[in-house]
């Protein structure tokens, strides 16, 4: 698989992790709505600036659009961790706050007992 067409790829995978159509990736981009859909059909390739500006929309570094991603059973894998280390990130948070309340109402009913 050539250059572009790991690019063609990686761009329709994030635009599809981004919930995007084609139309509103072009048109968010500040082309015609079927700018995407011509890139991603073979018909061109966009200029390096553009690039830039794709991948700023889609959320990514520019690199990212060309780096192999794997098969398609290795990027629902990626995906999944993803999702897996977010809701990992957020129920860390959530019961670091909540040991931190338990701790501080443990030490106030130590002092109210001593008092």
């Amino acid at each position: 698989m050539g250059t572009r067409e790991i690019f063609r790829e990686n761009l329709k995978y994030y635009r599809k992790r981004s919930g995007l159509s084609q139309e509103k990736l072009s048109e968010m981009i500040g082309y015609g709505d079927t700018y995407i859909t011509e890139i991603e059909s073979r018909h061109k390739f966009p200029k390096p600036e553009t690039i830039d500006i794709i991948a700023e929309k889609l959320g990514i570094e520019a690199f990212q659009l060309f780096q192999k991603l794997g098969c398609p059973a290795n990027i629902k894998k990626n995906t999944q961790n993803d999702f897996i280390s977010s809701l990992s990130d957020r129920l860390y948070a959530h019961l670091s706050q909540n040991l931190h309340e338990q701790i501080a109402k443990e030490i106030a009913d130590v002092f109210k007992v001593n008092a």
